[in-house]
């Protein structure tokens, strides 16, 4: 028999952890790669598995009854406290977690020393030594991380809404690197693009430690983990070894931590974006990269809006004036006033009378001068045209409809003026608004509408507007696409809703997210809404045209 005092043999028991998953494959991956190697005694929660010290339960879907697993245990009598991984769960939640026995929650991603700490905490509390007093820091550290996530998102909104914004290559580049050091509190960021003339990676902006500003540069990468972040199209977290020494990052470069992830534009890998911490001795962790992983998703569209604006302007060399009137409609009035003047002067070859030919002559000249807005194509090329665009998306589209059994009809060809806008922008809306439309609709049809309208004091006088939405007095036009399917995710229609942009929400089965084409509808001053009906699904997405 051990003579040990029980305070002392208490010391010397390891934790016993019990793993309760919602996915059958988690439980083992927590036991044999993080419990067990951290010295804990783990089980899956199986029949098998003995008392336990500590439940802990890993919730993958938070729809339905997550916690079935704990439930049914406390049912058993098991009164061990419980500690819960989640990415995500409404607030809503917190009170029945409390009734379940749940003392701790830790948001994915979480690092694996958190979660060790927690476990201990824990198992502490459940020998008396933590009492009422740990599961009230316990539920003070879980709101406290319920803020940070909810200022994260809406820090990087802001972030992504003033580069998605901008134009100008340089400009963006510096605000992503200045924005990419502040979200993850990282001592220096840097942004690589590839050169297209080159073909190699080319280091392009910096923001270093102590500096305020960025420095924008052009340097060859010598960086060995860019080049396999550009090559693979993986993030890359590399923290400092067991033994506390730095990382190595290239030739006379160490780190102590550092974070590179991949830049895409339209799914092409064209630029690595990275944090580094080479002094500080804090570490980056599985969080840092969804952060720097959001930032980086606007980067991308922020670079492919720049591409655009950059392709429009080399496209300007004609100088030949066009009319906002149907291109021929000045040359034909023209054309038939001096044939009319030939037969009125002339011979009658038109078998009508000479008063019948000067009536139409006069009609003719009074159609010519009715003003007609003439700009030069350097300005045309910022018009946009609704009407062609939805008929190039029918056309664009048409197939893909026909593939399904779909009809796609575009259902009124309203009069809607050229108004001022970066037509390959709207068009991209359009074109995934219609693609996505087409892909969740079985059987039916797609229509596509345009209409002009004119909003103010929180109505419009031909657009139904949804409770709440408030566009800026003036001119408005609109795209809307209905479809007969039976509507959107809850999850897509939060990301048209939800206060901010978010451009990893909304998945759309086609390219970009909804969250993405929301945040390029909102930088160039424009608005999505959804509507649903009994007989059909609808996106609208409305620009303003003028005051």
């Amino acid at each position: 028999m051990n003579s040990q005092e029980p305070s002392e043999v208490q010391e010397d028991i390891r934790l016993r952890v019990v793993v309760i998953a919602d996915v059958e494959t988690n439980a083992t991956q927590l036991v044999d790669r993080i419990l067990v190697p951290a010295g804990f005694e783990a089980w899956p929660a199986t029949d098998d598995a003995p008392e336990a010290d500590v439940l802990l339960v890993d919730v993958t879907q938070i729809r339905g009854d997550p916690m079935a697993g704990l439930r049914n245990r406390r049912e058993m009598g098991d009164d061990a406290p419980a500690l819960v991984l989640a990415a995500h769960f409404p607030a809503s939640r917190l009170r029945g977690f409390l009734q379940l026995g749940v003392r701790d929650v830790l948001l994915k991603p979480y690092r694996e020393d958190e979660l060790h700490e927690a476990i201990h905490a824990l198992g502490k509390a459940r020998k008396g030594e933590g009492g009422t007093g740990e599961l009230t820091r316990s539920v003070e550290r879980l709101q406290e991380d319920l803020r940070r996530r909810e200022d994260e998102i809406r820090m990087l909104s802001e972030i992504g809404r003033v580069v998605a914004s901008l134009d100008d290559l340089d400009e963006i580049l510096a605000r992503l690197v200045e924005a990419a050091a502040y979200v993850t509190d990282a001592e220096e960021a840097s942004i690589y693009l590839a050169d297209a003339e080159t073909d190699e990676v080319v280091l392009r902006a910096t923001k270093q430690a102590g500096e305020r500003q960025a420095t924008l540069q052009r340097l060859r990468a010598d960086d060995m983990l860019v080049g396999q972040v550009f090559r693979s199209g993986q993030p890359i977290l590399r923290k400092p070894r067991m033994d506390g020494g730095p990382v190595k990052v290239q030739t006379g470069f160490m780190v102590q931590s550092v974070v590179k992830v991949p830049i895409r534009m339209r799914q092409e890998v064209v630029g690595v974006l990275g944090v580094y911490n080479r002094l500080a001795v804090r570490s980056f962790n599985e969080h840092h990269v969804t952060l720097l992983m959001t930032l980086a998703d606007w980067a991308g569209v922020a670079l492919d809006r720049a591409a655009l604006v950059q392709q429009a302007s080399a496209s300007r060399s004609g100088t030949g004036p066009i009319t906002l009137a149907p291109p021929s409609l000045a040359e034909g009035l023209d054309e038939a006033i001096d044939t009319l003047d030939s037969y009125v002067n002339g011979q009658n070859a038109l078998g009508k009378s000479r008063p019948e030919l000067l009536k139409l002559q006069d009609q003719l000249k009074s159609l010519r001068a009715l003003p007609i807005s003439i700009v030069e194509s350097k300005a045309a090329v910022h018009l946009v045209d609704l009407a062609r665009l939805i008929q190039r998306a029918a056309a664009d589209h048409q197939l893909q409809a026909a593939r399904r059994g779909l009809s796609l009809i575009v259902e009124s060809e309203a009069s809607v003026p050229l108004f001022p806008g970066d037509s390959d922008r709207v068009y991209q809306v359009i074109d995934a608004l219609v693609a996505a439309s087409i892909r969740r609709t079985m059987t039916g049809r797609v229509m596509l509408q345009i209409q002009s309208f004119e909003a103010g004091n929180g109505e419009s006088d031909g657009v139904l507007l949804p409770a709440g939405l408030e566009l800026d007095a003036g001119q408005w036009a609109s795209v809307t696409v209905a479809d007969s399917s039976t509507g959107l995710s809850p999850e897509t229609v939060k990301a048209l809703t939800a206060q901010a942009a978010d451009p990893s929400a909304g998945n759309l089965g086609y390219g970009l997210s909804l969250g993405e084409l929301r945040l390029i509808a909102e930088s160039m001053g424009g608005v999505l809404w959804y509507d649903q009906t009994p007989a059909s699904a609808k996106i609208t997405f409305a620009l303003p045209t003028g005051s």
